[in-house]
């Protein structure tokens, strides 16, 4: 069967063309209603980076303290070298695309240096994640094309439920150890146990008690100290008395009565006390006096005190004196060693037996004369 041709007609060509335009201006009304793409806006892009993504992908809603105005336009994972050395380093970049007017205002004067992104999650159940930017303030500059914000880490679920485990764990541990103390004091241990459990503790609490009452019995009767300081009215007395003597002691104070009114209220007695204060502050100043020449030199005791030739004078004659203690200290050894003629007079046996002996004669000598003094008084006389 031979091969139909058709040909189309310019009228034809016109109805499709129509119904080719009317489709894309359909396809972009709709991407405009749902705010994906506006070619009649302008647009802002900003960076932020993050240690993950967590949730976080192209498409994601931008936010600026709550209100929507922008999207995640791409991620990239940020090479070995970019990424930071801290606690937290970030590891993925996002390139953020914001609209230039916020509600009538241009975004630099809503988006400054000092703002922040952050991730959040706008639902708890939802795993999806945003971008959210705190409004800056006007210490901060405005930001320019292609601008990195200072990102913070945000409260995820994950981070949530690793926090809500660790709580778990402490609260875990804690109810053990408090099981464990209400056990130790179920059994009597330590000080809270016993307190619960040990008899002995509940007869003294009860002895002590019982003699608490008595004791309040006896000072409510007027027996013993306690009672008597509290019912004896001759103690009420007395400190009655010594009330009234202490007034009166201050009535005599006050009118200059006795020795301690005259030192209180006596002008003579407080002209005495500052003249006795005069003498001795006057006293005080001869004394700095005094203490002031023998600092400079002045008088006997200044002389000896600073004078270096008085000095001198001393040190040489101690020095002398110490010569000569030498040598007396010198002479006595070699006179307990025999030398010299009185070492000799000392130590020689013979010089004391030749001086007994002639002590001895002697003696004898007076003996005899004493006995027959003509013998010794009888003079021969003999010319031829």
């Amino acid at each position: 069967m031979p091969k139909s041709t058709r040909n189309i007609g310019l009228s034809e060509l016109r109805v499709g063309l129509l119904v080719f335009i009317a489709l894309a201006v359909l396809i972009v009304l709709i991407v405009n209603a749902t705010g994906e793409l506006n070619p009649f806006k302008s647009h802002l892009h900003l960076r932020a980076r993050f240690a993950d993504a967590n949730g976080l992908r192209e498409g994601s809603d931008v936010k600026l303290a709550g209100v929507k105005i922008g999207k995640v336009d791409r991620i990239r994972l940020l090479s070995p070298s970019e990424v930071g050395t801290g606690p937290t380093p970030q590891k993925i970049e996002t390139f953020l695309t914001i609209d230039t007017k916020i509600d009538g205002v241009p975004a630099t004067d809503r988006i400054r240096s000092d703002s922040t992104a952050q991730q959040a999650a706008p639902s708890i159940l939802g795993s999806e994640m945003i971008v959210n930017i705190t409004p800056g303030t006007p210490l901060g500059q405005p930001v320019t094309e292609n601008f990195l914000l200072p990102s913070t880490a945000g409260s995820t679920m994950s981070d949530l439920a690793t926090n809500g485990t660790e709580l778990a764990q402490k609260l875990s541990k804690l109810s053990d150890q408090l099981n464990d103390v209400v056990k130790q004091v179920r059994e009597g241990k330590g000080t809270v146990g016993r307190l619960f459990n040990d008899e002995s503790l509940y007869n003294n609490l009860n002895a002590t008690i019982s003699d608490a009452e008595q004791l309040a019995n006896q000072i409510k009767s007027g027996r013993g100290s306690a009672g008597k300081f509290l019912y004896d009215e001759a103690l009420y007395n007395n400190a009655n008395d010594i009330a009234a003597n202490l007034k009166k002691l201050s009535a005599d104070i006050t009118s200059g009565r006795g020795t301690a009114g005259k030192l209180v209220e006596s002008d003579e007695m407080y002209n005495k006390i500052n003249h006795i204060a005069d003498r001795v502050n006057h006293s005080m100043d001869q004394i700095d006096q005094i203490i002031a020449g023998v600092n400079a030199g002045n008088g006997t005791l200044g002389k000896l005190v600073k004078d270096e030739a008085i000095y001198n004078d001393a040190r040489t004659a101690i020095a002398r004196f110490n010569t000569t203690t030498s040598r007396i200290d010198s002479l006595v050894a070699g006179a307990q060693r025999g030398e010299g003629t009185v070492g000799k007079l000392i130590t020689d046996e013979s010089l004391y037996n030749n001086v007994n002996n002639l002590s001895s004669e002697g003696v004898k000598m007076i003996y005899d004369f004493r006995q027959n003094p003509k013998k010794y008084l009888t003079i021969k006389f003999q010319l031829f």
